[in-house]
């Protein structure tokens, strides 16, 4: 088997959503087994109903019970859960979503376990944010990323009421955040020196008092704060002015408040073709910036632009961290003379 070929772990998502029709139409091209072995979490049965009813050519499947039986240039599958459930399209069902939690949970054991190297998940209503930083990241905090391209925004908070962030915003968990997607900039993407844009939360920067008081309380703060720590990170911008004047493009992510100031300029730009990342954990997890869509489910009309695009961005980060820690591996010694007296040599055999 070629060692350069990356096991990648799929989940089913929602099976009454699009995530099959995401997974049959990606891997109807077959380049992408030329550089990875996909391994579906899920059920042959309903993968089958999902092809016949959205008319897609029959695929070769290859049904295993455990990962190290994956074969190259193969739909490889492992049945999880029920193999008995019924497919309802375009219908929320207690059903759908158990099946999609008993995917991620057995994906996410086989990537604890080595058997993975990276997992995409599929589109489920349940968000597995919380499911994904207990179990993959051993309860480390995580930091959510919307990346196409170059283009990466990431969330200082998650999917909470609008009414929650002022209270969950604090100088120490922007800091923490902030120094979480430099890190990644570094570290997953290969950045030497990475420029970050943060957002304000109230208009225009709060420059009136009665416009909020987060930034100054809270934002500036930890701004100077990750500046002392040698971190370019340049604001608070308003975010109408900075994607409205295409600022945005001058750095190399964004930081922003809260999901909607996000997703809104994000899926505007990307035109629904992105991919989310979960970074600050020892793996590699990323999925489509894609919802259920039962609205459109069984009628294939789904676009796997952003699965594919997810695909892809967990081949990149793998393969970067590996380069990454590479170059990191056997640093060279620091050699250089401490100002002393003229005849002062350095003593290369002693430890640091």
């Amino acid at each position: 088997m070629n060692d350069n070929l990356i096991k990648i772990g799929i989940t089913q998502g929602d099976i009454n959503g699009i995530g099959y029709e995401l997974i049959l139409k990606t891997l109807e091209d077959i380049r992408i087994f030329e550089f990875c072995i996909p391994v579906i979490y899920g059920s042959s049965k309903i993968l089958a109903y999902h092809r016949k009813a959205l008319d897609i050519p029959p695929v070769n499947i290859n049904i295993i019970n455990n990962v190290q039986d994956a074969n190259i240039n193969r739909f490889n599958l492992i049945n999880c859960g029920n193999d008995e459930l019924v497919v309802e399209f375009s219908r929320q069902t207690q059903e759908g979503e158990a099946a999609a939690k008993v995917s991620v949970q057995r994906a996410i054991d086989d990537l604890n376990a080595g058997k993975i190297q990276t997992l995409v998940t599929t589109p489920a209503l349940e968000d597995y944010t919380s499911l994904i930083e207990l179990e993959a990241g051993k309860g480390k905090q995580a930091l959510r990323m919307f990346i196409k391209d170059s283009f990466r925004v990431a969330l200082a908070t998650n999917k909470v009421s609008f009414s929650e962030i002022s209270a969950l915003l604090t100088v120490d968990m922007l800091v923490d955040k902030i120094k979480l997607l430099h890190d990644s900039l570094v570290h997953d993407f290969v950045l030497t020196s990475p420029r970050i844009a943060v957002l304000s939360l109230n208009p225009e920067a709060g420059r009136k008092e009665n416009w909020g008081k987060e930034e100054n309380e809270i934002i500036i703060p930890a701004l100077e704060m990750v500046a002392d720590a040698g971190i370019c990170c340049i604001g608070p911008y308003s975010a109408n002015k900075l994607f409205g004047s295409e600022e945005y493009r001058k750095f190399d992510a964004i930081m922003a408040m809260y999901y909607d100031q996000a997703l809104i300029p994000f899926r505007t730009i990307t035109c629904g073709e992105g991919a989310a990342y979960i970074a600050g954990l020892p793996v590699v997890i990323t999925a489509p910036d894609q919802d259920v869509s039962y609205e459109i489910a069984g009628k294939n009309l789904a676009s796997e632009n952003a699965f594919r695009n997810a695909l892809y961005l967990s081949v990149d980060l793998f393969r970067n961290r590996i380069f990454d820690k590479n170059i990191y591996a056997n640093p060279l010694r620091k050699q250089y003379f401490e100002r002393g007296s003229d005849n002062e040599k350095l003593d290369l055999t002693k430890d640091e």
